[in-house]
């Protein structure tokens, strides 16, 4: 990012193209970052069509850092030097940030950016509990992603900030997520549109008891990386919000479920409405292909299936042959799966017999698809087997 506090002296009044025109270019090069810094300086009508997008989601890094700071904050006083760059900005990643700037100056920056403001990623060692006042009056933000942040921020303290964020759609805790030694603090005010939710870091059940009060409008929730989280939370939680979601995550580690013991085969159950689960095999067992214990149809909407893998060894029971025999059930739980994401890690294409499976997995996928027709959820295209992560 460089610094662009004023016209450039060399522009030329040249107005060859209407406004319209360069804005339309312009808007496709907004990951080209050195490209609009240099349509800036071609005239004053290229400056101000193309200075919206280079701020718009500015590529900050270590190398960058500084220059961006000097356009958008050169001075702790907030009176000086105001040029207008700030607000442009409507994201605001820093997660390539590690030892840049301080606490104090991530909290001017926020308070500079704060009137359009619509996504932030915090960084990592510079963002603590003194930048939450300026996150709370971020009023535009929609998007809140506190997953790189190292220091250990309580749950009350963040939620306090968060709740008067009245437009924010998606919240990632930070890892660092600390619970809260006072009972008062377990109830915790969310915000009220609150639509994708991703728990991470030293959240003890507890403690995270105050998830119970989260909105009717949450449809997203993911679940990983908790080392202290165990059944004793996460059954409760999903009787409590279960039919409301519509995509649910719960992936490894989590070892206070413990792996290979099955806990959650049959959380189709308490997900009814689901469309889209990715979950680690290592938590459920060989019956989870099955219909739920209800034995009625559970899961008719669920058309998207990610199956990860922490350890290998505790899904040895699993096979493809399994879950061909799942999709094909018109009575089970994945009668109507378009779209099934494989970890690399189950190692189902290392073998002859397992690549086959997972071709005849994929063509029978995408021949359902095809008899859904052309207004179906899932299209041919986008049907079939998807392998991700690495062995």
């Amino acid at each position: 990012m460089t610094s662009v506090g004023s016209y450039p002296q060399n522009m030329v009044n040249q107005d060859i193209l209407p406004p319209e025109i360069l804005q339309n270019i312009f808007s496709y090069l907004t990951t080209y970052q050195s490209t609009l810094h240099a349509c800036t300086l071609v005239s004053n009508s290229w400056y101000k069509s193309s200075v919206p997008f280079l701020y718009n989601s500015p590529a900050i890094d270590g190398k960058t850092f500084d220059l961006f700071v000097k356009a958008i904050c050169p001075s702790v006083n907030a009176h000086v030097r105001i040029n207008g760059l700030a607000a442009l900005v409507r994201k605001l990643d820093m997660s390539l940030l590690v030892h840049n700037g301080s606490k104090s100056l991530t909290a001017r920056l926020l308070g500079r950016v704060k009137g359009n403001l619509e996504e932030f990623v915090a960084p990592q060692a510079s963002f603590a509990v003194n930048c939450l006042a300026a996150l709370s009056k971020c009023s535009n933000l929609r998007r809140l992603n506190l997953s790189f942040v190292s220091e250990s921020i309580a749950m009350s303290d963040l939620l306090r900030s968060a709740s008067t964020l009245s437009k924010l759609e998606s919240l990632h805790l930070p890892r660092s997520s600390a619970h809260d030694s006072s009972r008062d603090a377990l109830i915790y005010s969310w915000p009220s549109k609150l639509r994708e939710l991703h728990i991470s870091g030293g959240l003890h059940d507890e403690s995270a008891l105050g998830l119970s009060t989260l909105p009717r409008s949450l449809s997203y929730l993911s679940i990983g990386n908790c080392p202290h989280l165990s059944m004793l939370f996460i059954s409760p939680l999903l009787k409590q919000i279960g039919s409301q979601l519509q995509y649910l995550e719960i992936v490894a580690p989590l070892p206070g479920l413990g792996l290979g013991h099955g806990l959650l085969t049959n959380i189709t159950d308490l997900v009814p409405n689901l469309r889209h689960l990715k979950i680690s095999l290592d938590f459920v067992g060989p019956f989870f292909f099955t219909a739920g214990e209800s034995g009625q149809r559970e899961c008719q909407f669920l058309t998207r299936l990610d199956l990860d893998c922490f350890e290998p060894a505790e899904c040895v029971d699993f096979s493809p042959e399994r879950i061909a025999d799942a999709i094909v059930d018109m009575e089970g739980n994945f009668s109507k799966l378009r779209r099934l994401g494989v970890h690399r890690k189950l190692g189902w294409m290392t073998t002859k017999n397992g690549k086959e499976d997972m071709s005849e997995i994929d063509e029978l996928l995408k021949a359902l698809a095809r008899e859904d027709g052309p207004d179906a959820e899932i299209s041919e295209d986008e049907a079939g087997v998807v392998f991700f992560g690495t062995r």
